[in-house]
């Protein structure tokens, strides 16, 4: 699952990288015509200045010089001079001919005058006509043809425009253009991550302070900043953690007013109560009225956990067991059972780790160890073995066993009030309840000769 913030850059980055590809094709389509015109336009010069020194009057010995250090002197589009009797000087190039029909008047030499109809002379002894330049498709690339005379006739000068230069020039523009993007797309890069990074701080320290509400602590508060969405997340986040803390102070404040309201009235009946001659009746009464008493106090102590154990109840497994072992221990003694406390080695997981912590309060976790040791000495025979064991699981879960050498525990058992052996039942549904606040739960079986209930307790 990948972070809001890799969102937030994939989604900057890949934006800008479709708009540079959608661009790529028409610059491409650009560049490369820009750079078959100007190369086109560099071949034209060339041959238009070897054309006119030819027309000048010039004499023939003297054309070869003037091609040659047009061709040696690093020219991209080499140059071919076709005379009338055929002899090629400089770069040979097939399709470079002389038109011993047409005139330099026609442009091409075949008479149809296309792209214009050259440059006329001034009189006897002034520049001889030229032709304007025709562009022909020849294998790799394009040959700029000038048609012009001298003293024995039409001449045709050409220069060559190969692909490959073409391309060439393309491929180094394209290499500019893609440096250009390459920092474009590193410069939206660095802005996506600041502005994720700036978004993703107001939202990890949103779940930091709701972190901090879900362990107990109620003052924690979420400080404004961010988008506004952030923001109205915050707000209303701070106003549930306000009114967590109204309702716990009302929950205070309903329980102090339960107590005084029930305890009052109920001493004033146990005087009436007391008052009454003594009868049979009188301690059936008195009986009740313990029961009643017993009953309100259980229900205001449960009534008051919250304000004990905080929003986050945790519990010390070891200490817990520890100490209720040992409070049974005496009894075992007695009753002449074999008895082992068994705790995993591997806690604390070095000399200054904490000890395994389970999510549920230290008087739960010790009522339903007491409710299964109670369950092991009233339904085994004197002399049974009875064992706690603890070890740990996965993911910090804790496995809290009580197993003894009984007939074992029926399924059916598990249900709230059901129960094989005249009892209620509820000693097996408190360990149930106390297995479940933690996310836990609660397994019955047999291993060997021993009986067990297991508790699966979660972490705190």
């Amino acid at each position: 699952m990948r972070s809001l913030r890799a969102r937030i850059l994939a989604l900057g980055v890949g934006s800008a990288a479709a708009v540079l590809v959608l661009l790529s094709v028409p610059v491409a389509l650009t560049l490369e015509r820009d750079a078959r015109d100007e190369t086109e336009q560099d071949a034209v010069t060339t041959a238009q200045g070897v054309a006119d020194f030819i027309s000048g009057s010039a004499q023939r010995a003297d054309v070869a010089p003037l091609v040659d250090r047009v061709n040696e002197r690093g020219n991209d589009t080499p140059v071919t001079v076709a005379l009338a009797d055929g002899t090629i000087l400089g770069a040979q190039q097939p399709s470079c001919t002389a038109d011993a029909t047409g005139t330099a008047e026609d442009g091409d030499g075949d008479g149809d005058g296309r792209r214009g109809g050259g440059r006329r002379g001034r009189g006897e002894g002034g520049l001889r006509p030229t032709s304007q330049a025709t562009v022909i498709d020849v294998s790799g690339g394009h040959l700029v043809r000038i048609a012009a005379s001298d003293e024995s006739g039409n001449v045709a000068v050409c220069a060559l425009v190969d692909d490959g230069q073409v391309r060439d020039s393309v491929l180094s523009r394209l290499a500019i253009l893609g440096g250009a993007a390459a920092a474009v797309l590193l410069t939206v890069a660095v802005i996506a991550l600041l502005v994720a990074r700036r978004l993703a701080r107001h939202l990890i320290d949103t779940a930091a302070t709701a972190d901090r509400l879900s362990d107990g602590d109620l003052t924690a508060r979420v400080a404004e900043g961010g988008p506004v969405e952030v923001r109205r997340v915050g707000a209303a986040l701070n106003r549930l953690a306000g009114r967590i803390d109204e309702l716990l102070t009302l929950e205070r404040e309903t329980v102090a007013d339960l107590s005084h309201r029930l305890r009052t009235p109920m001493m004033a009946v146990r005087l009436d109560v007391e008052s009454l001659p003594g009868s049979a009746a009188k301690a059936e009464l008195e009986d009740h009225l313990a029961q009643l008493e017993r009953t309100l106090t259980a229900v205001i102590q449960a009534a008051r956990r919250p304000q004990r154990e905080g929003a986050a109840p945790h519990a010390d497994v070891l200490g817990v067991v520890t100490e209720r072992f040992d409070y049974w221990a005496p009894l075992f003694e007695d009753q002449g059972r074999a008895s082992a406390l068994r705790l995993s080695t591997s806690w604390p997981p070095d000399p200054g780790g904490e000890p395994p912590s389970v999510r549920c309060a230290r008087e739960d976790l010790a009522a339903a160890l007491d409710a299964l040791l109670e369950n092991s000495v009233a339904h085994t025979p004197e002399g049974a073995a009875i064992e706690v064991v603890v070890e740990p699981a996965d993911n910090g879960w804790v496995q809290l066993d009580v197993r003894d050498q009984g007939p074992g525990v029926p399924p059916a058992a598990l249900r709230r009030g059901q129960s094989d052996r005249g009892s209620t039942g509820l000693g097996l549904d408190i360990a149930r309840a106390c297995a479940e606040a933690t996310g836990g739960l609660i397994e019955l079986g047999t291993d060997g000769d021993w009986s067990y209930v297991r508790l699966l307790l979660g972490p705190a």
